[in-house]
């Protein structure tokens, strides 16, 4: 009779889904990797051939936040990862990715790393990851003098008014000793009194096709990022202020960057995006 009812329970949960675990929740570790090219991107290495000039490239920082991590399963459907909190990488729906380890020209970060970003979902069968980059709005414009970690950061914060920087990416070349990539919130108005309103979000949503969370590896790659830009660019002073992009609505240096990320001049976007792919774990 157990038998029997225990054939009639596992009919009855296959008829009802397409496998009975397909609502229970799984742990799931899903892995970043910075790469240049075919080289893995790491402090202390020269790479060579990058940009418009074939310019040498060099780690200086390398940082990124990402929010509402999401796995799509082959019905299109978006699970949501739910964040292990554990209150120095991750919070809420919100972890940072620290590819730098302080070493090198890298010496003004930190030694700690964080390359792997830890939860739950629901679901068995996955097809592509999909994150942002970037911050809620809620939090993107607090104090990260008292923020909690990892919304306290060192360097990832620009002002009360501009938030935060979503990536960092901070790089020597042959023609700057320091060339930078700051993506965050711009064209932002208001207070700390009535708050802040930015209209343009510079937050891609990233989807990752071919993705399997127990293999895969999603891949940055830098040199595709910087594949239509001139790193060795002088500024002049006149309509370029600083070496490289600092999400700003006019910043010449900027829009290649925005076009590989899949963001418009509107800063929304990220879809059509050329510079994450999924790779082995």
């Amino acid at each position: 009779m157990q038998l029997r009812s225990g054939f009639v329970s596992l009919f009855a949960c296959a008829a009802l889904t397409a496998a009975c675990g397909d609502n229970d929740d799984r742990d799931v570790a899903l892995a970043f990797r910075a790469v240049v090219g075919n080289q893995a991107a790491a402090c202390g290495t020269t790479y060579q051939g990058i940009g418009t000039t074939q310019s040498t490239f060099g780690l200086r920082d390398l940082k990124m936040y990402v929010s509402d991590v999401a796995l799509v399963g082959r019905d299109g459907k978006e699970h949501p990862v739910t964040l292990e909190q554990d209150g120095v990488w991750q919070r809420d729906t919100m972890a940072l990715l620290d590819f730098e380890n302080a070493t090198g020209d890298c010496s003004q970060g930190t030694a700690e790393t964080n390359l792997t970003v830890r939860g739950t979902v629901a679901g068995s069968e996955f097809t592509s990851v999909r994150f942002t980059i970037g911050l809620p709005e809620e939090v993107n414009h607090l104090d990260a003098a008292t923020a909690p970690a990892p919304l306290n950061a060192p360097g990832m914060w620009w002002s009360w008014k501009g938030g935060y920087k979503f990536l960092r990416l901070d790089a020597k070349t042959r023609g700057n000793p320091a060339y930078f990539l700051h993506l965050g919130s711009a064209a932002c108005q208001g207070d700390s009194t009535t708050g802040y309103t930015c209209s343009k979000g510079n937050a891609p949503r990233i989807t990752v096709g071919s993705f399997d969370p127990d293999r895969s590896a999603v891949i940055f790659d830098l040199a595709k990022l910087w594949a239509d830009v001139d790193l060795d660019r002088q500024i002049d002073m006149r309509t370029d202020f600083v070496q490289g992009c600092m999400a700003g609505p006019t910043d010449p240096e900027c829009p290649p960057v925005f076009a590989r990320l899949g963001l418009s001049a509107e800063g929304t976007g990220g879809e059509l995006q050329s510079v994450f792919s999924s790779g082995a774990n």
